[in-house]
């Protein structure tokens, strides 16, 4: 298997896939799956047009991004691509259009793509050599729901969806996702890989329990509010909580968002920002009386080295490497100067990789933010 990553700062389609087919060592038809990041800076549904006829043995999926991530670092204003020949694995994809208003008419679509790739749905051992990667349109609250449809219709409950939703650069107006040459601004991807490799999907979490608990006493779904927690304002609560002045409780967020633990993981809910009321604003959907921990920040450095030191033990030799990283922890290692040291170690352990600045990330059953979710394979 060979991961080939590529990436052009072309802005204009037609040019940018062709400079990214004039960097690969093969014929474009010579690869069988194809995954592109793309920024919002170019065309997206030409692009994904111009790539679906270049490579036409391939199954080719792409999302717009909040950022790029290559082994020469973290970038914006690019596209990625992972041009992937692999006979030792079977890839088909599904676009699931409109996938925020009623995706469970598209179930019979997805079990039909899964078992293109030799994957049956109903089996209850499929997740031992396969697994899918999703790519979701942002902005339109899809994860949560597209998640449960797809888990009500698979047998095997520890088949693992892995992936991110789709950013459009901060401007929180339109994303986009494509397969095999059709796109859409309300979708959801799902890339079926049935595959002899060893493969691992590991979600790396760079903050722990604090020991510190609310519950969210007056929370409006629709909008991702919360207008009081533990009774009182949310602002002048969560400063409290974690001992600092009101003042400087916005500036707070990105340290100390909610999680909510299941055994060792840890899954967190990113906070937007308290409005001037002290109205709190959430990325993630939150739910009426729900306990959150509010979250203490770990050593980035160190839970990257960690990371990469449990990916090598468990894939001593990794081939292929894609990284769903959330567009806030972007801006924190950027803050903290840490992005060229981040990726400097992952460059120590990984021979290629490529990946995007997400608006969310899936693994499993969940939905997450401020999270890093790493698909691996093997030789």
């Amino acid at each position: 298997m060979e991961q080939e990553v590529v990436q052009t700062k072309f802005t204009e389609p037609k040019n940018a896939a062709e400079n990214l087919c004039l960097q690969l060592k093969r014929q474009p038809e010579s690869y069988n799956c194809v995954i592109f990041f793309a920024a919002t800076s170019i065309n997206f549904p030409e692009l994904q047009a111009e790539l679906k006829q270049r490579f036409p043995n391939a199954q080719i999926v792409g999302a717009t991004t909040s950022g790029e991530i290559t082994p020469q670092g973290f970038a914006n204003d690019s596209v990625v691509l992972n041009a992937i020949a692999d006979p030792k694995s079977s890839y088909s994809a599904v676009l699931v259009d409109d996938a925020n208003k009623f995706p469970i008419i598209s179930k019979n679509q997805i079990i039909s793509a899964a078992r293109s790739a030799g994957i049956e749905l109903s089996s209850s051992t499929c997740h031992t050599n396969a697994f899918a990667i999703s790519l979701i349109c942002g902005l339109k609250n899809i994860e949560e729901g597209f998640l449960s449809m797809f888990y009500s219709i698979v047998e095997d409950k520890e088949f693992l969806v892995c992936g991110g939703t789709a950013g459009d650069d901060l401007k929180f107006k339109a994303t986009y996702v494509s397969a095999n040459g059709v796109c859409s601004d309300s979708g959801a991807v799902l890339l079926f890989v049935k595959t002899t490799r060893k493969f691992l999907i590991y979600k790396e979490n760079i903050f722990q329990k604090s020991g510190k608990s609310v519950r969210l006493t007056d929370v409006q779904h629709e909008t991702h509010t919360v207008r009081t927690i533990d009774g009182e304002n949310p602002r002048k609560r969560y400063a409290n909580v974690i001992g600092i002045p009101e003042s400087g409780a916005n500036d707070a967020l990105l340290d100390h968002p909610f999680g909510r633990a299941f055994g060792d993981n840890i899954f967190i809910a990113s906070l937007v920002g308290f409005d001037n009321n002290g109205i709190l604003t959430t990325y993630a959907r939150v739910i009426q009386d729900s306990v959150q921990e509010i979250l203490d920040p770990m050593d980035p450095l160190q839970i990257t080295e960690e990371t990469c030191k449990k990916v090598k033990d468990k894939i001593p030799e990794p081939s292929c490497v894609i990284l769903f990283n959330c567009i806030l922890r972007t801006i924190g290692f950027n803050n903290k100067k840490l992005q060229s040291p981040i990726n400097t170690i992952w460059k120590e352990y990984f021979p290629n990789y490529s990946g995007f600045s997400t608006y969310g990330e899936q693994y499993g059953h969940i939905n997450s933010n401020q999270t890093l979710v790493l698909l691996v394979m093997g030789e």
